[in-house]
Formats: C-alpha cells, sequence, structure tokens
C-alpha cells in the first residue's frame, strides 16, 4: 500500500484525500483524548500541583468523573477532523507537485511536503487547541469553589471573545507552528521510512492485491509505524507543546503571557529539564494508540477509494 494514499490515476483527488485525512483525525482524537487532558493539566498547573501522571488522572476521576476527562472535546473533534484532513491533503499535493514517486517518494520530498503542510494546518489548528486547553484547565476554579467562568466550548469561545477580542483566537499560532512545522516533518517521514523497513507494504502492483493476509498484514504495519512515528515525534517536540500549552492558558498580562523562547527560558528556571518534559508519560502513553488508529483510518479509506476507482474503469 502506497503511504500517500494516491490511486493510479494521475487526476488530483482533493475531496477524497480530505475526506479521508478528516476520518483519521477524528480517529486520532477519539483514541487518545483522556490522556491529552491529562498533560494538559500537568503542563498547565502550578509546579507540585501534582506529583504523576497517575495522580493527576486519579484527581480528575475523583473530582470530576469521566467527563472531567473528555471536558471540552467537542473543538478538538472538529478542530482534529479539520486539521487533519488538510495536514494530508497538502501533503499529497505537495508530493505530487515535487513529482514524487507514489509508491516509494524520496525521504527529502516527504520531509518537505510534510513541514509544508504544518505550516498551513497551524492556522486552522490554533483556535481549537486554545479552546480544548482552556476547557480542560477550567476545573480550577471548581476546585475553588467558585463557578467556572464556562462551562462548554461555545461558552469558552464567547468568554475568550469577550476578555481577549478576536486577537484572542491567534494566541498560541505561532507557537503551534514551532511546533507542526518539524514535528510534521519528523513525523511523515519516519512512518515513511519505517514502513520500508517494517513487513506488511506490498512491494508491487501484483502483490497488492485485496486477499486477507495482505489486508491483515498491510493493517499491522500502519498500526506499528503510525503509532512508532507519532511516539519519535511528540517526544521530540514536547518542550515545544508545553511552551504552547501555557501560552494559551495563560491570562494577558501574567508572566506565562510571552513567547515561545520566554516559556521555554522561565519552564527551565523553574524546573530544570523535568519541566520541559511535563506530561511526557501521558503523552507518550497517547502517542502510540492515537497516531495507529489515525494511520491505519487513513490507510483504509484510501485503499477502499482505489478498489472505488478501479471498479469505476
Amino acid at each position: 500500500m502506497a503511504h500517500s494514499g494516491r490511486p493510479s490515476t494521475q487526476r488530483n483527488h482533493f475531496v477524497e484525500e480530505y475526506i479521508a485525512g478528516c476520518l483519521a483525525g477524528s480517529a486520532n482524537i477519539f483514541s487518545g483524548y483522556s490522556f491529552d487532558t491529562v498533560k494538559v493539566r500537568l503542563q498547565a498547573s502550578p509546579p507540585g500541583a501534582y506529583r504523576s501522571a497517575w495522580q493527576c488522572f486519579r484527581a480528575i476521576l475523583h473530582y470530576e468523573g469521566v467527563r472531567g476527562l473528555y471536558r471540552g472535546v467537542t473543538a478538538p473533534v472538529i478542530g482534529g477532523a479539520l486539521e487533519t484532513g488538510i495536514n494530508y491533503t497538502v501533503y499529497t499535493s505537495m508530493l505530487r507537485y515535487l513529482k514524487a514517486d507514489a509508491a516509494r517518494p524520496h525521504l527529502a520530498s516527504v520531509a518537505l511536503s510534510a513541514g509544508t503542510a504544518g505550516v498551513v494546518l497551524s492556522s486552522v489548528l490554533s483556535p481549537f487547541e486554545l479552546i480544548k486547553c482552556r476547557m480542560q484547565m477550567a476545573h480550577r476554579n471548581v476546585h475553588g469553589g467558585a463557578k467556572p467562568p464556562y462551562s462548554s466550548g461555545i461558552t469558552c469561545l464567547q468568554h475568550l471573545l469577550r476578555t481577549e477580542g478576536l486577537r484572542g483566537l491567534t494566541r498560541g499560532t505561532g507557537a503551534t507552528m514551532a511546533r507542526e512545522t518539524p514535528g510534521n516533518a519528523l513525523f511523515f517521514t519516519v512512518y515513511e521510512l519505517l514502513r520500508r523497513v517494517v513487513p506488511g507494504r506490498p512491494q508491487s502492483a501484483a502483490a497488492s492485491g485485496d486477499g486477507f493476509m495482505a489486508i491483515l498484514g498491510d493493517a499491522a504495519s500502519s498500526i506499528v509505524c503510525g503509532g512508532l512515528a507519532g511516539t519519535v515525534m511528540w517526544a521530540a517536540v514536547l518542550p515545544i507543546d508545553v511552551a504552547k500549552t501555557r501560552i494559551q492558558t495563560a491570562t494577558p498580562g501574567t508572566p506565562r503571557d510571552v513567547g515561545v523562547l520566554r516559556n521555554l527560558a522561565m519552564m527551565h528556571s523553574e524546573g530544570g529539564t523535568a519541566a520541559l518534559y511535563a506530561g511526557i508519560r501521558p503523552t507518550l502513553i497517547r502517542a502510540f494508540p492515537a497516531n495507529a488508529a489515525q494511520w491505519l483510518t487513513w490507510e483504509c479509506c484510501m485503499r477502499g477509494y482505489r478498489r472505488w476507482c478501479d471498479a469505476d474503469r
């Protein structure tokens, strides 16, 4: 199965690629959101608020129930679908523009295409992640006995616009781009490289039949390679992600309301290297299943689309 998921015809298929990407993004969000909530709590809470990721997880369940683990899920599901659809569409379009081999593109073309997609998707992703992070941190006022300023994604958006204006929606966009551009390039490149090493991908058109074992082997390869690619990517960009979370949950005018580099310096001075990697355990635990689900969904959708194209010819 070709990594890009493009059918053999030379036409562009933006709509199909976008829909497949949206479904892949939704699969990613749903399969890993509870771990992401724990990650955001650890990143944005004051130092020492939680002893460990497990203690944070137990505290959320105790005080807020299962619903607390999925607080604000609507915004990232919508944003994740839009973002991943754009991500894959721009990525495959760039590969076509670079005239890369559909079955085995050069890794430099993969990195350039994915990095370009990261730049494009950041402006779409950032506002949704802003709402998500604000909702995931809305528990603070609950613990203090006061009524939270918002209880849903819509009321959070209204509160943001009322207190910070339209400019508030751009909070963290630069940090998101600083994370997504290199992270996306690494993510796609590692996946493509692993798919050439891990058994499962058919090596020729003759070998790419729809036999059960061929499909099962290819799905297993997608799961392993997608999970590992996500794990590598998040381990590499986590400090930037921590800074982004702090920026997006900061109140205007507070010490954390500064840029990425200033936040990184502040974190290091507060807690050393450990502070830069706050939330690494839930992040890496989430990374494998979430990204495995994303790649498996993408590859399955594009396999089905290729079969439809072949039958239509």
